[in-house]
């Protein structure tokens, strides 16, 4: 029961992350009801794939990364197509969470300081943190996420506390402009695809296990973002309107929408909470993902130069702060840039050797392929919205 547990949680804690932030910004576009059916349909395309991945990890002796599979399955194609599309969603998520943790911390503080200092300052801060050993990293992950979670209890606990239903905006007329960032950045929200081989590893071959751990610990992430989501644009909607609006035209940065929820939240622990909440998002997500390729490089890198930490540490955080600077509202833009790359992550590489395998008795007996091409084409449409 404790390892089943356990793996619930670690999917769930790897899926709950900075872009729960980003939530409320993009489906402001559409209200309250047409978002609970996206953020439903995004739980679906990125679940029942999932099970392939798992599928196929099952048909292996020991857990393996996407672009190992790739290589057992199919060749070497498939696997430089797994290890780039795991490395550019790596960056694209880091330069996301840079840039919305300076937008945070800039309003929380009300400095002067360009974005570009902040960006600098902050990225100076993450090396520094990867370069400390491994075990006090993750140390500092598990804190902030605990910490996280009795944040949000209270900060949830208010909100549905405050929802008045009246307000609510149920459905808004989305710009057609605006369908590609919101498909792509709720797609981002269900990003737990790295660690099916950590589980499969841990859970052995216990199918019943996997699938449970899948089911529920994407389910978990799934309640909570309706829940913060629609909160959120009810309060919102509710006690500043002219924001509201500004939320539907795209023109509000996830410092703006923290900011405007410590203000409607008069009562001063509440603000703090907020403020904290926030700042502990962007940890855990930046830790999650910078841990996970500073130490890919170092592990390439340990025979073949000196510091190779200290090289993997630069490697994996510069390009994501030249992102992050150069990209005009790079939260929004850079996350919608990560849901098209989990599309192939998520639904095309592993359904591609799923097919490719031709498993003949498969373990998890529920996948059937017209499912999965409906999953593909689905995909397809949202890489296209992104790309085009």
């Amino acid at each position: 029961m404790n390892k089943q547990i356990t793996s619930i949680l670690l999917v769930a804690g790897t899926c709950i992350g900075a872009g729960m932030l980003a939530l409320p910004i993009a489906l402001a576009k559409l209200g309250v009801v047409p978002s609970l059916v996206v953020m439903l349909a995004a739980w679906f395309l990125t679940y029942y794939p999932s099970l392939v991945s798992v599928e196929l990890n099952l048909h292996s002796e020991h857990g393996l990364s996407l672009g190992l599979l790739g290589r057992k399955f199919s060749g070497k194609i498939a696997e430089m197509t797994g290890d780039i599309s795991v490395k550019l969603l790596s960056y694209a998520l880091l330069a996301a969470y840079i840039y919305g943790g300076s937008s945070i911390i800039q309003k929380l503080i009300g400095t002067e300081f360009s974005t570009f200092i902040m960006h600098t300052i902050l990225s100076i801060c993450i090396i520094i943190a990867l370069l400390c050993p491994t075990r006090i990293v993750s140390k500092l992950n598990n804190i902030a996420f605990i910490s996280f979670l009795g944040l949000f209890l209270i900060l949830i606990a208010k909100i549905v506390n405050c929802i008045d239903y009246s307000y609510a905006p149920w459905s808004v007329v989305p710009d057609v402009s605006n369908i590609s960032a919101i498909a792509t950045i709720v797609f981002t929200s269900f990003g737990y695809q790295v660690i099916f081989h950590s589980l499969r590893d841990y859970c052995g071959k216990d199918v019943k296990m996997l699938k449970r751990a899948f089911f529920y610990g994407s389910i978990i992430p799934m309640v909570v973002y309706m829940i913060w989501t629609c909160g959120v644009l009810c309060v919102i909607c509710k006690s500043n309107y002219e924001f509201f609006e500004r939320m539907v035209n795209g023109k509000v940065e996830v410092g703006d929408l923290i900011q405007e929820l410590s203000v409607i939240f008069r009562f001063s622990k509440l603000q703090v909470i907020i403020w904290w909440l926030s700042i502990c998002t962007i940890l855990t997500s930046i830790i999650g993902v910078g841990l996970g390729l500073t130490e890919s490089y170092a592990l390439k890198l340990q025979y073949k130069i000196k510091h190779p930490r200290l090289i993997a540490t630069i490697a994996t955080i510069f390009p994501a702060y030249i992102i992050s600077t150069i990209v005009p509202n790079a939260f929004i833009k850079t996350l919608s840039f990560a849901g098209a790359i989990l599309v192939v992550i998520a639904i095309l590489l592993p359904t591609y050797l799923f097919l490719k395998a031709k498993i003949q008795r498969p373990y998890i007996r529920i996948l059937n392929k017209f499912v999965l091409l409906i999953c593909v084409i689905a995909g397809l449409m949202i890489m296209s919205l992104e790309i085009f």
